[in-house]
């Protein structure tokens, strides 16, 4: 759980090579502006579920922008900066393992948390490998989703 690892040492056991790494921390980017509402940028092309976490992240507090397909999502992400991206992993023109690739080239989204948004099983190795810094199955829990996306959005104290 990405709150839990924000500036604490949390153990990791590998399955693949059965190696163990001591102290974990991730890193949560300053935002330009910790006054303004973070900015989260949607990727997922079936419009419902669109409608639906817009609806919730507007609620919060979050501001929006969304896309329909992996390459809307690259050129939002460069002109909109956004402070989160959740990205839908399965999405026509690109997907969201090669939309991920493509921002995770970029030194500016390096260290941009990107969250897998899937319903498909056994893709957490594959989500991980494409650069996503977490991953959330779909359907989604609400509280669980909400308490992940604020771990991300706050920074290390």
């Amino acid at each position: 759980m990405p709150a839990l690892a924000l500036g604490s040492d949390i153990p990791v056991r590998s399955e693949r090579l059965d190696a163990r790494v001591t102290s974990l921390s991730t890193y949560v980017p300053p935002r330009a502006d910790p006054d303004a509402p973070p900015v989260v940028l949607i990727a997922e092309d079936h419009e419902d579920s669109r409608d639906a976490l817009r609806t919730l992240l507007d609620a919060f507090g979050y501001r929006v922008v969304e896309a329909e397909n992996g390459r809307q999502a690259v050129d939002l992400a460069l002109a909109e900066r956004p402070d989160l991206i959740l990205m839908d992993m399965m999405m026509p023109a690109v997907d969201g393992f090669q939309a991920t690739r493509t921002l995770r080239a970029d030194p500016d989204f390096r260290q941009v948390p990107i969250i897998a948004i899937t319903a498909m099983e056994g893709a957490r190795e594959a989500v991980f490998e494409a650069g996503c810094s977490d991953v959330v199955v779909k359907p989604i829990d609400i509280r669980v989703f909400l308490a992940r996306l604020q771990g991300w959005l706050t920074p290390a104290t």
